[in-house]
């Protein structure tokens, strides 16, 4: 394009059966795509041919955040009302852990790089750490001042997570000593929805609700690098890519667009 970014185009369209509501939640990876739907329900779909593999209900109230495990085995999936973590074993069609440890609505979800741990983030303010297969929680650090809108472990070492909050910082966590050891801010305050961290575990970016901006911070020195503006709505995810794209961050926002940014550059690549 005339960015210089790669070509990228539309080669195919999948059209995946809904189950009877409105899609809340989504995640995929090469061999499966997951989606989350309002009534609780969520569907596993075979990728790339979109064949719909299972269909569970799983809780009475939408499913908020849905994230699958580093070796494609687990479902992490959560209910905001029903503050519920359910980690199912596709393949064996098996619960691995159920619980209900926040105190208020369960907002977002990830997989340590291992898929030995799980951190969840909720409108209590808490992030907590579970390990799943004694399916107890083993850390909780209540630093945050509003809602945990977003968690992401950092790096392929997984030594560290980071949290986006609506009281406008992104906190990292040392999972060694188990300290706040970073606390990141806008320039100006911003309710942060998103967040995400590069492979190598040196940038945090973290999506705004108003202004509808990226922010790029240094994770060594917690030094404000760089902030990406373009979208027309809030910014409500964001990714980076794997192997030869890693550099490249993808934000997905409510004005209905996904940007491909280089962060290390600067520059928008392609809308």
């Amino acid at each position: 394009d005339e960015k210089g970014g790669p070509p990228w185009t539309p080669v195919r369209r999948l059209f995946v059966r809904r189950q009877g509501g409105d899609v809340t939640a989504a995640a995929f990876t090469r061999r499966m795509l997951t989606i989350g739907y309002s009534h609780g329900v969520f569907g596993l779909f075979a990728m790339p041919s979109g064949d719909l593999l299972h269909a569970l209900s799983v809780a009475r109230a939408a499913v908020t955040s849905v994230q699958i495990s580093p070796r494609s085995d687990w479902l992490a999936i959560a209910s905001a009302p029903s503050r519920q973590l359910l980690v199912w074993e596709w393949e064996s069609e098996t619960h691995i852990l159920k619980q209900q440890g926040h105190v208020a609505r369960l907002r977002c979800v990830d997989f340590s790089p291992t898929g030995r741990y799980i951190a969840t983030g909720s409108e209590d303010g808490r992030l907590k750490l579970w390990d799943v297969a004694s399916g107890f929680c083993f850390a909780t650090f209540s630093d945050h001042d509003s809602t945990v809108n977003a968690v992401c472990f950092v790096g392929n070492g997984g030594k560290a997570v980071v949290s986006a909050s609506s009281d406008g910082s992104v906190r990292a966590y040392d999972l060694l000593r188990y300290r706040n050891f970073r606390t990141l801010t806008p320039p100006t305050r911003n309710l942060l929805l998103s967040v995400a961290v590069d492979a190598g575990g040196e940038v945090v970016v973290a999506g705004g609700l108003e202004p509808y901006e990226v922010y790029v911070w240094s994770l060594q020195t917690g030094k404000l690098t760089d902030v990406l503006s373009g979208h027309e709505a809030p910014v409500g995810s964001l990714r980076f890519g794997n192997g030869p794209s890693e550099t490249v961050l993808a934000s997905g926002s409510w004005d209905g667009t996904a940007r491909l940014w280089d962060v290390y550059k600067g520059e928008l690549m392609e809308t």
